[in-house]
């Protein structure tokens, strides 16, 4: 039996060896392919695999976010002479950096600049805005209409924390939640559950409300930065009308910052995490055994510059004193609580969020993956509001569009372990374990990577996938597709393109709307709002 299984876990083995061997080798064929193409600035056609110039390829890129911009830009720049239709399901473009990007962070959208001259400036690109993936179109008909198609929809779920009361609870919510919030995205606006959960719990909280954020990357930083900010100073920001009133007549006088792991570990920024920690009017209380390092803490911030320089901005923090103002009358306070889990969330018999259980941990194991386990001791804090940080995750697309029983389906395979698009350097492939690629089908971004990196990862990452495309079409030409686009698909079943000319007059919308009353943009946060304007 031993053998058997010796032989089995043997031959298991040489698979996956095979499998990296056959991906090493398709990348560097990918990279082969891509440098030869861009080096003419072409692509090749089916007449001639080699040399001739492609001209008249129709691309779909479903997705207008950072990762979708760069691949329409890359596939313009590679397949010179093709048309590139960008959709994307918001009437307005550009994804999270629209609807993710804090809006005191004024300098991070600046690349939508960019994406907006690419959008309404150039001829061999079009903008599908208000067509949902799974709701007004299949991947099947994109398929069908399109040379290639490429994924570039992001990651619009949540992982989970799995504790009691984490869903029946109306004040627990995700950080992703809150963030699409306060930047006006229409599916958490003003009539939304979101707004709704948030202004309850808020209210209730009264005065003293407590906030906790559960987390340790950037996201929960700009949660607790914006509960924290003094809504003057929000008012000049474009965060949307109806958060600025909820803070304004509900503001939160204390919030926690919780990791489970320690300091060494956390994965804020140094910039965003002292951006936080010198907020005018806000005591930060950090206990010594916040910072205290072990050996192996000591190591991994060798390893890693800024995690040290995290470390050292609350160390330099510590050092300046709870409250940095000279007369010691700080009005809010944050609290730092490393080495934390929550236990529990419980409240009212009404599903109202009153307090949340704390586990205190312990971190075990070497440099590079420490591991945190229960030390078994427990506290309980009051908390009105709790906000989920922990990350986002993918979720499967629909092979059919709902109500529509004509729909093309193609069945886009999903890694649920990984929560990614199966891919091999962005070309679709059947499952997590194969290389059969599925042809014509590419995914770019979060969709194909995981939720990681920064706006400008998924420029290096769009580049791969267009590399691979090129690969791809120089030995084994697309064929000619079935349709000529989805236009007449869309107008069957009644849906209301926005297309570049729109967003245009919704842009000047809603710049003259901010000009008012003294913002840079006051977004539109309802899709009836939009498209009645451009009626």
């Amino acid at each position: 039996m031993k053998r058997i299984k010796s032989t089995a876990l043997a031959r298991a083995r040489a698979r996956v060896m095979s499998t990296a061997h056959a991906l090493t080798a398709l990348a560097r064929d990918a990279r082969a392919c891509a440098r030869l193409v861009f080096a003419r600035g072409t692509a090749t056609d089916a007449s001639s695999s080699s040399s001739s110039r492609t001209v008249g390829h129709r691309f779909a890129v479903v997705g207008s976010g950072p990762a979708g911009m760069y691949a329409a830009l890359a596939l313009a720049k590679t397949f010179a002479g093709s048309t590139i239709d960008v959709f994307d399901r918001s009437p307005a473009p550009f994804g999270l950096v629209r609807y993710g990007v804090a809006p005191d962070h004024a300098e991070t959208k600046l690349v939508t600049k960019k994406f907006h001259e690419t959008l309404t400036t150039r001829d061999d690109v079009a903008y599908y805005g208000n067509v949902g993936l799974g709701r007004d179109v299949s991947v099947g008909e994109l398929m069908d209409g399109y040379h290639g198609v490429v994924l570039a929809c992001g990651a619009s779920g949540d992982r989970r924390l799995e504790v009691p009361g984490e869903e029946t609870r109306r004040g627990v919510l995700s950080a992703r939640e809150f963030v699409a919030w306060f930047n006006g995205d229409p599916a958490h606006g003003p009539e939304s559950e979101t707004h709704a959960r948030v202004r309850e719990a808020l209210e209730k909280g009264g005065a003293n409300a407590h906030v906790a954020v559960i987390g340790v990357g950037n996201v929960a930083i700009d949660c607790a930065r914006v509960l924290l900010k003094d809504a003057d100073a929000l008012a000049e920001t474009d965060i949307c009308a109806h958060a600025l009133e909820t803070l304004r007549a509900h503001p939160v006088s204390s919030v926690s910052l919780i990791g489970r792991r320690g300091v060494a570990q956390a994965s804020f920024t140094p910039k965003e995490l002292r951006e936080l920690l010198n907020l005018p009017d806000v005591r930060v209380e950090m206990s010594e055994e916040t910072l205290a390092l072990a050996p192996e803490d000591e190591e991994e911030l060798t390893r890693s510059r800024p995690r040290r320089r995290a470390y050292e901005a609350f160390t330099k923090r510590k050092d300046a004193g709870e409250c940095l103002r000279e007369d010691g009358r700080c009005k809010k306070t944050l609290h730092v609580r490393f080495l934390a889990s929550p236990l529990e969330f419980g409240g009212d018999k009404d599903g109202a969020l009153r307090w949340m259980k704390l586990g205190r941990n312990e971190l075990v194991g070497p440099a590079g993956a420490r591991k945190s386990i229960p030390s078994g001791e427990t506290e309980t804090i009051p908390t009105a509001l709790a906000l989920r940080s922990v990350g986002y995750r993918a979720e499967p697309i629909a092979s059919t569009v709902d109500g529509d029983e004509s729909s093309s389906g193609v069945t886009l395979p999903f890694d649920e372990r990984a929560r990614v698009v199966p891919n091999a350097y962005g070309a679709v492939v059947a499952n997590a374990l194969s290389l059969r690629q599925i042809p014509r089908l590419y995914v770019t971004g979060w969709l194909k990577r995981g939720p990681t990196g920064i706006i400008g990862t998924n420029l290096t990452c769009a580049e791969e996938t267009v590399a691979k495309m090129a690969a791809d079409f120089a030995v084994n030409p697309p064929e000619e597709p079935l349709s000529r686009g989805v236009a007449s698909i869309l107008a069957r079943r009644g849906v209301r393109v926005v297309d570049a000319d729109d967003w245009n007059r919704l842009d000047d919308l809603e710049r003259a709307r901010g000009e008012a009353v003294g913002k840079p943009r006051e977004k539109f946060t309802r899709v009836r709002d939009m498209l009645d304007a451009l009626a």
